[in-house]
């Protein structure tokens, strides 16, 4: 793995205006209100407007991987924050403070990333010419990595792609495979819309740990033997592994690298998706080092 440590300018993508984003926290329940504003110091979440506490977006800073991904500091934490930090690599925003005014969870909105992607579509995003170190790691040999039943890997490729797999014993027609280029165009078409989903038998086991509480059919996709319980037809036929490669772009941000290679999961989830990347981070740090 190569990584560019020379100093240079290249362009810093920010918003210009302050957005709001409300709705119901998906485990806790309750109403949430976050705001994004504009930042020069990369991604950070605080718990209010001007807080001198910032939590980095970084992998160091995962502190709960059930069901989302959960950053904290040991005193505060902010959960569900993939979608959010997806749509951010999904349009290569380099700077954002993200500011919890209301709850401490990213709001589920409609279960996809589609209600971010139209905030950002209708604003305006600033380049700055910034001198700062270029973090692109160029993959020039595979990595793999088995976690439990999940397997991943990353290979070498001219751009960053994401092939996600996924297989369900109970519900082998939902076996699918999915593979993107990750850009901004391929993102918003193709990744954003695809909706967070749940088995039936799932929800009153979760709901019992005190999860998914504010989990309903108008902001996840909830299926059973009998087939999809949701009154809403699917935006696309393999919508549940477009879902996956959401949420592994969301983790990815939290890598503070700009990768390119084509990683390949199966069967993952936050928790394997952070175990392989912190391993990967490893031997990206270790390699830098040494170089």
């Amino acid at each position: 793995m190569k990584e560019k440590l020379n100093l240079g300018k290249r362009i810093y993508r920010t918003i210009q205006n302050s957005v709001t984003l409300n709705g119901i926290g998906v485990h806790s329940g309750i109403k949430t209100r976050v705001k994004l504003l504009p930042s020069d110091e990369g991604i950070s979440f605080i718990k209010k407007e001007n807080d001198a506490t910032k939590i980095i977006a970084s992998i160091d800073n995962v502190v709960n991987t059930v069901h989302g991904t959960t950053i904290g500091n040991g005193t505060v934490s902010f959960g569900m924050v993939e979608h959010l930090l997806g749509a951010l690599l999904g349009f290569e925003i380099d700077g954002m403070t993200i500011v919890f005014e209301k709850g401490d969870e990213l709001p589920i909105l409609d279960g996809s990333a589609l209600p971010i992607v139209e905030k950002f579509r209708n604003i305006k995003i600033i380049e700055k010419k910034v001198v700062k170190r270029d973090n692109e790691v160029i993959i020039d040999k595979p990595f793999l990595f088995n976690f439990g039943k999940s397997h991943l890997a990353l290979y070498p490729s001219p751009k960053l792609v994401i092939s996600y797999f996924i297989n369900y014993e109970n519900y082998p027609e939902l076996t699918q495979m999915k593979t993107v280029e990750v850009t901004q165009e391929h993102f918003v078409k193709e990744i954003a819309p695809a909706r967070t989903y749940a088995f039936h038998e799932w929800v009153e086991p979760l709901r019992k740990q005190g999860l998914i509480k504010g989990g309903s059919l108008e902001n996840s996709l909830v299926y059973s033997k009998k087939g999809l319980l949701n009154k809403t037809p699917l935006r696309f036929k393999d919508e549940f592994v477009r879902h996956k490669i959401l949420d592994f772009i969301g983790d990815l941000l939290l890598l503070e690298k700009r990768v390119v290679g084509h990683f390949v999961i199966l069967c993952g989830g936050h928790t394997a998706h952070i175990a392989f990347l912190k391993q990967l981070k490893k031997i990206i740090d270790r390699e830098e080092y040494e170089n």
